[in-house]
Formats: C-alpha cells, sequence, structure tokens
C-alpha cells in the first residue's frame, strides 16, 4: 500500500529517511468542477484545486509537513519563522504533532481566527509592525530570522525559494497531483504573495519532465511586486502595500524564479482590485466552496482575463484555491449579513 498524501512523492522529497516523516494527512486534495457555474464562454472548463482543504485550511501544510520532518530527521531544536496566518497555523499544528517548538513573528494585521489557531495549538506568536506590508522591514527581518535560525540550531521558516528551498518542495507536490489529476490543463491560475507557490508549481511540473501548462500568477494590485521583477527589478515595493488581501500582503517577492516561471511556462501576470478579488470570493463561496479571499484570488484573475479577450477558447483551467473561508470571518461576514436573526418560522408559510 502506497502513502498517503504528499508522501506519495516521497522521492521527490528532501527527507532521507520516511521514519521522520510528520504528516496530519496533508496533500491529495481534490478538484471540483465549477464549470457551469461561471457563464464562460462555451468550450471553457475550470476547475478548482481544493487546497483549503488540507488539515489545517491551506496548502501550507504540504510546506510544513517537510519543515517539521526535516527538523525532526536532524534533530533541530524547533522552528521559527515569519507569517501571515495560514503557514503559521501549519507550523503550529505541525510542531505540535512532531513535539518541536515553534516561536513566529506574524503580521499585525493578520486575521484573529488564524492568531487563535497558532496560539491553541502551543506556538508562541510576536505580532510585528510593518512585516509584509513594508518591504524594508520584510527583508530585514527575513534575514534576522535566517541567520538566526542557523546560529541556535532551528529551522527557518520562510516560504520561498530564496530563503528555505527544501521546505518548498513540499509545494511542488500540488504539480505532481495536478498533473495526475488535471493532464489536459491548459491553463494554471495561483495568487501570489511571496511567489513560493507559484515558483513551486513551476519547479514541480519541470521535475516531471512533460508539459508544462501556462501558469498564471494573479496577484492584488495593491502589491505588484511581480510587475516590478517582470520589468527586471529585484520584486521589491518602493512603498508600503496598499492590499487588503490578507496572505498576500507581502511587500517583496521570497521566490527569485517567478520571472522564470512565468517566462518558462508561456504564463503571464493579472492583477486585479480588491474589489474583483471580494466579487469572486462571493461566488465561489456561494458555489459551496468556502475559500478566504486569498483562496478566492485566482478566480478573480481568471474572470479578469475572461473580461479582456485573454482566455482562449477551449482553456482548461486549474484554478488554486489556497486558504479555508473560516479562516476570516469577517470577509465571511460581509456575505453572511448583518441584523438579527429572526427567531421562529412558520415552515407552511415559508416553504408553500
Amino acid at each position: 500500500m502506497s502513502a498517503p498524501g504528499i508522501w506519495r512523492f516521497a522521492d521527490r522529497l528532501p527527507l532521507a529517511d520516511p521514519r521522520h516523516a510528520v504528516s496530519l494527512g496533508e496533500g491529495g486534495t481534490p478538484l471540483l468542477d465549477v464549470t457551469d457555474a461561471l457563464g464562460l464562454p462555451a468550450g471553457v472548463t475550470v476547475r478548482v484545486k481544493a487546497e483549503h482543504l488540507n488539515p489545517t485550511g491551506s496548502f501550507k501544510d504540504r510546506i510544513a509537513a517537510v519543515a517539521l520532518s526535516l527538523v525532526r530527521e536532524r534533530s533541530l531544536r524547533g522552528v521559527v519563522g515569519t507569517s501571515s496566518g495560514n503557514g503559521g497555523a501549519a507550523a503550529a499544528a505541525y510542531g505540535a504533532r512532531a513535539g518541536r517548538p515553534v516561536v513566529l513573528l506574524a503580521l499585525a494585521t493578520a486575521p484573529p481566527e488564524k492568531l487563535v489557531q497558532i496560539r491553541s495549538a502551543g506556538a508562541r506568536v510576536y505580532l510585528t509592525d510593518g512585516l509584509g506590508h513594508d518591504p524594508r522591514t520584510t527583508l530585514r527581518v527575513a534575514e534576522q530570522v535566517r541567520a538566526a535560525a542557523a546560529r541556535h540550531g532551528w529551522l527557518a521558516l520562510l516560504t520561498g525559494g530564496r530563503y528555505a528551498p527544501e521546505i518548498m518542495y513540499g509545494a511542488r507536490t500540488i504539480a505532481y497531483e495536478l498533473a495526475e489529476q488535471a493532464p489536459d490543463a491548459t491553463h494554471v491560475y495561483a495568487p501570489i504573495g511571496g511567489g513560493g507557490l507559484y515558483a513551486s508549481l513551476w519547479r514541480g511540473y519541470r521535475d516531471l519532465g512533460g508539459a508544462v501548462p501556462r501558469l498564471v500568477a494573479v496577484q492584488p494590485a495593491g502589491c505588484p511586486t511581480v510587475r516590478d521583477a517582470l520589468a527586471g527589478g529585484p520584486g521589491v515595493l518602493p512603498q508600503p502595500s496598499t492590499t487588503g488581501i490578507s496572505g498576500l500582503q507581502v511587500a517583496t517577492l521570497f521566490d527569485d524564479d517567478v520571472p522564470a516561471a512565468v517566462a518558462g511556462s508561456g504564463g503571464h501576470l493579472t492583477e486585479v482590485t480588491d474589489e474583483r478579488v471580494a466579487a469572486a470570493h462571493a461566488r465561489l463561496v456561494r458555489l459551496g466552496v468556502s475559500v478566504e479571499p486569498a483562496g478566492a484570488t485566482a478566480l478573480a484573475g481568471l474572470l479578469d482575463d475572461a473580461d479582456a479577450g485573454r482566455l482562449p477558447a477551449g482553456a482548461r483551467v486549474v484554478l488554486v484555491a489556497t486558504g479555508a473561508g473560516w479562516k476570516d470571518v469577517q470577509a465571511l461576514s460581509s456575505l453572511a449579513g448583518s441584523g438579527p436573526l429572526p427567531h421562529g418560522a412558520d415552515l407552511e408559510e415559508l416553504l408553500a
């Protein structure tokens, strides 16, 4: 019987001895067909890679599983990293499973639900002003985390190839699964914050040696780091990020392979407004696909591309839904409406 989830691909992951693997059942997420509900041109199909159904509610579980496995195999003391919420929640849960401490520097604007999730698993969290939003602070803190982790025998949890390439092998497993589940995919739309997910999809497809679908990077217009990188810049904002999309408020790319991934896959960048993300979020949630706004950003990019005529006829699209809806109750509350619920109901009148 083969190993479940990401550990089916153990020969491609940086763990020497699979007996050290730490797992909570991550990976093996389904594809959900939402084609009929989107009203796109005939012949276009759209499927959602439901990464929000991972154990702690995001694709970051794949990365945390590899990270804590390496901590255990290498007898490291624990994990220290930065987080906007989802990576920290994953690290906290997998750290608890592995019996290792987790220390996190979190965005001061992280949703309370994510902070509760982190703390309930026993991790220590320290809010850090400017982290994520301000480029200088974000780069400085990342370098401090990497250096301090090396000095003290901890593993740095910085989810991008520039800082922690080994743990990012966990995110490549999404591409491995998509190659099996959707071998006909022509386009894969993925949201971008620090760029680790997007670049990992490209690296994962390249590992397999076959055709790579067009990888479309979807980023909030208020955090245009990819635009800067594609123009030959460092992928760092000259001023703080202004997007309100939790998880995508990263004022610098953490992965230098993003431009290569765009070019190498024949993909492109689509920037979307926060308002377009909110509309896409409402659409997915009301289809029963309960994601947070960051998890709906790929759909916002697809709809913008369709409106602009950038989506070719017959495209077979996969959207990567990155995080679960319950991680951002404020966003869900905006869809639920306000006001008190009524007490009692006359079913005969309601159902007539």
